[in-house]
């Protein structure tokens, strides 16, 4: 199975960016910082801050496959297709999508714990919508097991305390013209 992940969409996060300076001076970051032990401040605090920044990335290895078709289960009834008189277990039925656009909205969380001295939370907003055009989902004994893929258009931005830190607006994505759902994913 093929992954398009939230992450190849935004592409990595540049650690030399004034995001991530405006970022590290708000509250949560200095209580965090405030609260290693004095002499160690500056020393220590680099490898907590580049942990953070490395993290930010595995927060955005959601698979973009697996949002479209939440939305798809969600919007059109592809219940029907469940049922082997529509759709026998040995025939493949193809149901294309009209074009449509698919918001989705995610909110990862980093729990940073130092020492047992302080445990913070850092949430993230990432919000990513999609414009698809000519998608069509390949159907078999009730399972999704290929989607057909079409043109696809996107933004999307990633934040952390109201400061963004990637933002993305795409003309054209280029996605593979077929992606393979291997055992498939129910319809219902």
């Amino acid at each position: 199975m093929q992954t398009i992940t939230l992450g190849g969409f935004f592409g990595h996060l540049n650690r030399n960016t004034s995001p991530l300076d405006k970022l590290q001076k708000k509250e949560a970051f200095e209580e965090l910082r405030k609260n290693l032990p004095a002499k160690e401040q500056a020393l220590r605090w680099k490898p907590v801050w580049n942990s953070i920044i490395d993290h930010v990335g595995k927060l955005l290895d959601i698979d973009m496959a697996e949002i479209m078709l939440r939305a798809w289960k969600n919007y059109f009834d592809l219940s029907k297709y469940a049922d082997p008189e529509t759709c026998p277990p040995d025939t493949t039925c193809l149901e294309p999508l009209l074009e449509h656009t698919i918001t989705s909205r995610h909110k990862p969380e980093i729990v940073v714990d130092i020492d047992r001295i302080i445990s913070k939370t850092i949430p993230f907003d990432v919000t990513v919508q999609l414009k698809l055009k000519g998608f069509t989902l390949e159907i078999t004994g009730g399972k999704i097991v290929k989607i057909h893929t079409g043109e696809c258009s996107g933004k999307g931005s990633v934040k952390c305390f109201d400061v963004t830190l990637l933002e993305k607006e795409l003309g054209a994505i280029t996605l593979p013209g077929t992606i393979e759902l291997g055992d498939g994913i129910p319809v219902a």
